[in-house]
């Protein structure tokens, strides 16, 4: 790095900063309010809600050809090419493998085309109508119906939904423009990683078979005002009561709570479902929440599923990011009730990333061989490994407090938990000893 280099970027973040200590001058001093119940004002502020279609994307993309298979995790490239399954002539959806675990494996296969994926299932009933896609589900039980990877096949004309969970794939015909989808692949600027298919861990994931180099970012941390989740979480916002007197922030009306822990920056809101979908599930149930925080809180995506738990994360790059205290993310669980309404319980953070600051720093990340290598020599069960992919790790400057450095790792998804490579290597060594 050159010596201009060292003296401009701390110049920015210097301007950065004092461009956020006006702007929060002028919002402190605003007299652009009204009051709520007795105790509490909030600012009359429009926000822009964020899209299913957004929130929903698949994370990443593989293209299948004859020279090998390329993974992607462009979010614009993704979203085009979604665009254009939605655009396409698909035929009534069937079930073609019924939790049959050959069968399923002589459907998933490589193909000449291309494969979207999800960390975590996604019911088939909400993606078709999160996406406009009009098709005939026949006699498939849509609320049972789940899938995490979707592959379309130019030769055989067809698009696969497959569930890795319960073996069950669904299929339709689609005629879709192989060219048009081509094209998209070919635009410059795009990245991508060489990967193969290795059926060691549970769901058969793609190794990138070389070392990966990816940036490091950095970010100015902004804190979102409580009334943001307030208002997004709450049913009615009129008269909530406030209450200030544990030191720590709480709102409440009838059944439902907000409370900030204001030490750590934590939301924690419980209440009961809106009902604002004419299709009641845990995405829709939870989305109905997540949409209202509109996009201050930065590229808010859904990450994962399990146990009625929907975790939605923030993305850099196309990648996830990890952190403590639920900074950057927004856990919803989603329980039923006896009477037929839904408890909801929310987790999040005010703290998020705002404004990135220019970097070159790079990260080396081994490659997959390596990595699964590096976790069995160190006594890891690959059994217990479900999942394995790259996500940006939060790292708080303490030295400047309103700065986030983002750091590339390898996640591996280990005893039904979100491990760092660091991490899972440090407790790998703790449990020998035990």
């Amino acid at each position: 790095m050159t010596f201009l280099e060292k003296l401009i970027r701390p110049g920015l973040i210097a301007m950065i900063l004092l461009s956020l200590y006006f702007s929060w001058s002028i919002w402190a001093s605003s007299s652009n309010k009204e009051t709520v119940g007795q105790n509490e004002t909030k600012i009359a502020t429009t926000i822009k809600e964020r899209s299913s279609q957004e929130a929903f994307l698949p994370i990443r993309l593989v293209r299948m050809n004859e020279t090998g298979m390329t993974l992607t995790a462009s979010e614009s490239l993704i979203s085009s090419v979604q665009k254009l399954i939605s655009e396409s002539d698909i035929s009534s959806v069937s079930m073609v493998v019924n939790g049959n675990q050959e069968e399923f494996e002589q459907y998933y296969t490589e193909r000449s085309g291309f494969e979207l994926m999800y960390e975590g299932r996604l019911l088939l009933s909400e993606y078709l109508a999160i996406y406009g896609i009009n098709v005939d589900t026949g006699n498939i039980p849509v609320e049972q119906a789940y899938f995490n990877r979707i592959q379309v096949d130019y030769t055989e004309k067809k698009i696969l939904f497959f569930d890795f969970a319960n073996k069950n794939v669904y299929q339709a015909a689609i005629s879709i423009d192989r060219g048009a989808v081509e094209a998209l692949f070919d635009k410059d600027g795009l990245i991508y990683f060489e990967v193969a298919e290795r059926s060691e861990l549970a769901d058969k994931s793609y190794y990138m078979i070389k070392d990966l180099k990816l940036k490091k970012y950095s970010y100015i941390l902004a804190s979102q005002p409580t009334t943001l989740y307030r208002n997004a979480f709450f049913n009615d916002t009129d008269d909530i009561q406030m209450n200030e007197d544990s030191g720590d922030i709480s709102y409440t009306k009838g059944a439902e709570k907000l409370s900030l822990n204001e030490r750590l920056g934590t939301i924690h809101f419980v209440g009961s479902t809106k009902n604002e979908s004419e299709n009641q599930n845990v995405f829709a149930d939870s989305f109905s929440y997540v949409k209202k925080l509109g996009t201050n809180i930065g590229n808010l995506r859904y990450f994962d599923y399990s146990d009625g738990m929907v975790n939605y994360s923030t993305f850099v790059e196309g990648f996830p990011v990890f952190s403590e205290s639920n900074k950057g993310q927004v856990k919803v669980a989603v329980t039923e009730q006896e009477s037929g309404a839904s408890k909801i319980a929310i987790d999040t953070s005010v703290d998020t990333i705002q404004v990135p600051i220019p970097s070159e720093e790079e990260v080396t990340l081994m490659d997959s061989t390596d990595l699964l290598a590096t976790l069995t020599a160190s006594g890891a069960d690959v059994n217990e490994i479900k999942s394995i992919i790259i996500g940006y790790t939060w790292q708080r400057i303490e030295e400047t407090k309103q700065i986030v450095d983002l750091t590339p790792e390898w996640y591996i998804y280990y005893r039904d938990q979100w491990y760092p490579e660091r991490e899972l290597l440090e407790s790998l060594a703790n449990w020998e000893v035990q």
